[in-house]
């Protein structure tokens, strides 16, 4: 069964770069944020988070935060280093650092 799962995290990980790249910088940086509420609240293992929440109020730990880095990555294809996570410590901070990446290496 893992194959599937790999092969359907795959498959949304290319809708999302898609959908990114024909998105208008307000949906882009929207995207980016939702994707980073995802992914936050399976790494922390939380139900859901609040978008102003911060990460490490809620748990996150220099494990946590590169196993996020590295997620975020792969669904993204932007780089997302660790010290971009401590900086922008919330959904709405991280999601706008994310789109202003994918803009600048856009360009």
């Amino acid at each position: 069964m893992e194959p599937t799962t790999n092969s359907t995290e795959s498959s949304e990980n290319n809708d999302l770069i898609v959908r990114l790249a024909s998105a208008t910088a307000d949906e882009r940086q929207q995207l980016l944020r939702q994707q980073v509420l995802r992914r936050v609240a399976e790494v922390l293992d939380v139900p859901a988070m609040d978008e102003e929440s911060s990460f490490l109020d809620n748990g996150l730990t220099s494990l946590s935060a590169l196993q996020l880095s590295k997620q975020l990555m792969d669904d993204t294809g932007i780089e997302v280093p660790l010290v971009a996570i401590v900086e922008h410590p919330t959904a709405t901070l991280l999601g706008k650092f994310l789109a202003e990446t994918y803009e600048a290496d856009a360009s």
